[in-house]
């Protein structure tokens, strides 16, 4: 078995972007709901709550990614990368419960009819936080795919949506700066409400499919086949594969077949190699083989 220990860079890197994140989310968050109260819109407001999640969230991640660099123990041997997995199935109950919020409020102001109070300081702040989404979600995605870390990429996929309701904010607010159409406000809120239910849907049910041991991707899947591919003769086959992701961590496990004549060390040294070649590939992973013998016929 070859253990991939912890990169350092690598650590402190998901550290600094969840502190990055959460620090984005703060101030978001505290700018729309200064503007969003100042102007009465809905649209606004919807927003900062969506930001306000977004601080719970990106706390929860920097918990979760610290709690997950500690080493493995005797009461967690594999260690404890399945924190991150449970870390974004708690953002998506946390974004759930902010659309339910949100399509809440706006029902209720369409029925009553109310209106923003002034759409210009409104329209300000979701062109700067539409901005600010697209910058912050971008830098959160990249250090997230980097590392391997789930939360991470979950916290960015909340801030992308952002990137998509601030826009369709600001444009309610922009029409009804011209137009003055009441039902725009709470009617544009009510399909933010919806899309971030649909958001939460998503990573929910990705979360639920981690803890359950999916697989990775077919495309990794088909690259570690190739790699012991490649070490042919010094194996004969190789069978039983299966992958599987716990948080930022790779594991993957297979049987190897080796001549019956090779000596314990030889064979030993070729499942060795074979498994720092994957780890290498992989880049974070715990990697385990099992030697078989092959069959009487075998080469």
């Amino acid at each position: 078995m070859v253990d991939v220990p912890r990169s350092g860079e690598s650590d402190r890197k998901r550290l600094r972007t969840a502190f990055f994140s959460l620090g984005s989310a703060v101030t978001l968050a505290s700018s729309k709901f200064v503007v969003g109260v100042l102007s009465g819109s809905l649209g606004v407001l919807s927003s900062a709550f969506d930001s306000l999640a977004d601080i719970f969230m990106s706390a929860v991640n920097l918990l979760s990614i610290r709690k997950s660099m500690d080493p493995a123990d005797t009461d967690h041997p594999y260690g404890h990368g399945k924190v991150e997995t449970l870390a974004t199935a708690f953002q998506a109950t946390v974004i759930a419960a902010t659309g339910g919020w949100v399509i809440r409020e706006g029902v209720h102001r369409l029925i009553e009819g109310r209106v923003p109070e002034s759409a210009d300081q409104g329209i300000a702040v979701m062109a700067v936080a539409l901005v600010a989404s697209w910058y912050i979600s971008r830098r959160i995605r990249k250090a997230g795919e980097e590392t391997g870390s789930s939360a991470l990429v979950a916290d960015s996929v909340h801030f992308a949506t952002d990137v998509y309701t601030n826009a369709g904010i600001l444009g309610s607010l922009l029409v009804f700066r011209f137009t003055g159409w009441a039902w725009l406000d709470p009617g544009v809120a009510l399909l933010v409400g919806i899309y971030i239910l649909v958001i939460a849907a998503k990573l929910f049910l990705s979360a639920i499919q981690d803890l359950m041991d999916r697989g990775l991707p077919e495309e990794t899947v088909e690259r570690v086949r190739r790699i012991i591919d490649e070490h042919r003769p010094l194996i004969v086959d190789f069978h039983d594969l299966r992958t599987r992701r716990a948080g930022s961590e790779k594991h993957v496990d297979f049987h190897v077949v080796v001549c019956r004549e090779y000596k314990l060390e030889d064979a030993h040294r070729v499942a060795d190699h074979l498994e720092k070649e994957v780890q290498q590939a992989l880049g974070k992973a715990h990697v385990v083989t099992h030697i078989d013998p092959c069959d009487l016929e075998c080469p």
